[in-house]
């Protein structure tokens, strides 16, 4: 059956649940990060695409809440903002609320968007997420979103995959859906009623689409929603996953970083080990460049085990809120695909970044090691080239120290020849000086570098 063209659902609602940062241990405690206020920013501009002026008021909302001590639950504001849109389409008018929530370190931000009808087509629930506003591309929240779409089915439905995909393909349209390549991910029930979960699969939190289409086709359904005791529940739930999502996403991009990282240090070694004995500037100038790719190198192993950390930590709370979860549920209820993920990040994601760190470990060993070898050799041959500026010294200083004291002696009898001369044009004082100098600084030298040699060689047969 096509029910994207007959099908109707009663009272859909769309709700966004998006996750941003909003401290990190790069900044100092308790100073929020440079985009933290962007998911209100967001909104803000949501409320102009979608002409809803309260919208457009929440961050002035917010910074005027942000000196007040927020509830035990996480709000910010004193009260859910409701609303409603100024137009909208064939007229289906649109209403909604949006509930800003901080969480420790996150923001977390329930916008709703809903269509107070007891009869909307599903071809018209476009309007619901006009141009695909309510996607991560556009949202751009950190840590990800998930979006949740609750309705009761109008008439008896025979295929309810067939009737969740239809309203998936309304939702982000049909293009959408075979661009981001979204499929059937799990199947499951939730207080009573079916609920589908469509993903992408993407590595990145902001290019993930994750969606649960969730059909109220049980009178209990209605009754526990109203009820609301799984509302904050569900909200840290999904919380938790994004901070896992995202946290092997930036684990994925360290390992990509630290191999490339690695594969610099290769060519160094290849190129150490081609080097010849006349390769000391070289060697100096690696001293410079090496340490710093080794740094970096650590930092990304280091960044590694953070989000190892912050995985297994996650995962141990989205275990205790599924278990809450579970607890308010009907026994007829299968939440196994939330329990899958959770098997996928504790099997699947922790252990991929022990295998990547077991890989990866070694190499900063090597590091070090390179960086020792080639200190050593640059110390050894600077030692070398010390001794041998020392020994110059001293030859020179030896050389020129007895050509002075000869200089000086023969300049006192240099207009007393030693002998009579029959030389017609006599040599000048000056010359004489001067040739006197030379020789003496040559002879002193040639001493002194045999003086030299001798104490070397003796001190090596010792």
């Amino acid at each position: 059956m096509d029910y994207f063209s007959t099908g109707k659902v009663a009272y859909p609602k769309l709700t966004l649940y998006a996750f941003h940062l909003k401290h990190s241990l790069a900044e100092k405690p308790k100073q929020p990060v440079k985009n933290a206020s962007d998911l209100w920013l967001k909104c803000q501009q949501l409320g102009k695409q979608l002409s809803i002026p309260k919208l457009e008021t929440l961050p002035e909302l917010i910074e005027k809440a942000n000196n007040k001590k927020t509830s035990i639950t996480g709000e910010i504001l004193e009260r859910i903002l409701t609303f409603t849109a100024i137009q909208h389409q064939q007229n289906l008018h649109l209403s909604g609320e949006v509930n800003p929530l901080e969480n420790r370190d996150t923001y977390a931000l329930d916008l709703t968007l809903r269509y107070r009808h007891p009869e909307v087509k599903i071809a018209d629930l476009r309007g619901l997420n006009p141009d695909g506003l309510l996607l991560s591309k556009n949202i751009n929240a950190s840590l990800g979103q998930t979006l949740v779409f609750f309705a009761h089915p109008v008439e008896k439905i025979d295929d309810e995959q067939a009737f969740a995909y239809a309203c998936v393909q309304a939702l982000l349209s049909e293009k959408k859906v075979q661009e981001l390549n979204i499929y059937c991910q799990h199947q499951g029930q939730l207080l009573g009623s079916p609920i589908f979960e469509y993903n992408n699969d993407a590595d990145s939190p902001k290019e993930q689409c994750h969606l649960l289409i969730w059909l109220n086709t049980h009178d209990i359904t209605t009754e526990l929603e109203n009820k609301g005791e799984y509302y904050y529940l569900l909200i840290d739930l999904l919380l938790c996953r994004s901070k896992i999502i995202y946290a092997r996403s930036e684990a994925i991009w360290c390992h990509e970083k630290a191999r490339s990282t690695y594969s610099e240090l290769e060519k160094y070694k290849q190129e150490f080990k081609e080097q010849k004995n006349n390769s000391f500037d070289k060697f100096n100038q690696w001293l410079n460049e090496i340490p710093e790719i080794s740094f970096n190198y650590v930092d990304y192993l280091r960044d590694l085990e953070l989000h190892r950390t912050t995985i297994k930590t996650n995962s141990k709370n989205y275990h205790l809120y599924l278990d809450k979860l579970n607890k308010i549920c009907s026994n007829s209820d299968n939440l196994e695909f939330l329990s899958d993920f959770l098997e996928l990040a504790e099997d699947t994601f922790v252990e991929q970044i022990n295998t990547n760190l077991a890989y990866l470990n070694p190499g900063q060993n090597l590091f070090d090691q390179m960086i020792a070898t080639i200190r050593g050799i640059v110390e050894v041959e600077q030692a070398k080239r010390d001794r041998s500026l020392e020994n110059t010294i001293q030859v020179v200083g030896i050389a020129f120290g007895g050509g002075a004291i000869v200089s000086g002696v023969v300049t006192q009898y240099i207009d007393k020849p030693f002998a009579p001369t029959n030389f017609k044009y006599p040599i000048s004082p000056l010359v004489l000086s001067l040739l006197w100098s030379f020789l003496a600084v040559a002879f002193f030298g040639l001493v002194a570098r045999l003086w030299i040699q001798l104490r070397r060689n003796g001190t090596k047969g010792k």
